[in-house]
């Protein structure tokens, strides 16, 4: 291969490089001090995946110092964007994570979803079926 093809395949190796980058959005906060009732569930939808591989969703959850149960964290996928995989399913599927619980605590966790339809439902459910919990959301595309 001559000087000419080697800058070629160069070129060829960086506009490759450049492309395929890791590339994260900025997050976006999706809720703040949002209080999720007793035995609750709050549902968050997202779209718009196409090129991205994953979607990080950061939740901090904040007990009530009677609380008995803490928060999961669970996502549905959509084809439309209307008919959701069903919760029961999803959770067959493990498509859930649940926040450590001490209650009176402040908890947090970041949970990478795999992308696997343009549309996702992430629930967060409360498990405490006696006391609300303050939950903010924050999520972020990855490439």
């Amino acid at each position: 291969m001559g000087s000419e093809g080697v800058d070629r395949f160069k070129n060829l190796l960086e506009l490759l490089g450049i492309t395929l980058k890791p590339t994260r959005t900025s997050p976006t906060q999706d809720l703040s001090g949002e209080s999720i009732a007793a035995g609750g569930t709050k549902n968050i939808d997202k779209s718009g995946f196409d090129g991205y591989s994953a979607l990080v969703v950061i939740v901090r959850a904040s007990y009530d110092p009677s609380a008995t149960a803490g928060v999961r964290i669970r996502w549905l996928y959509s084809s439309n964007g209307t008919d959701f995989d069903s919760p029961e399913d999803a959770e067959d599927q493990g498509n859930y994570e649940d926040l450590t619980f001490s209650a009176g605590t402040t908890r947090q966790r970041t949970v990478l979803i795999p992308i696997l339809a343009d549309n996702v439902r992430v629930q967060i459910v409360n498990l405490d079926s006696s006391y609300a919990v303050t939950v903010d959301v924050w999520s972020l595309k990855l490439r």
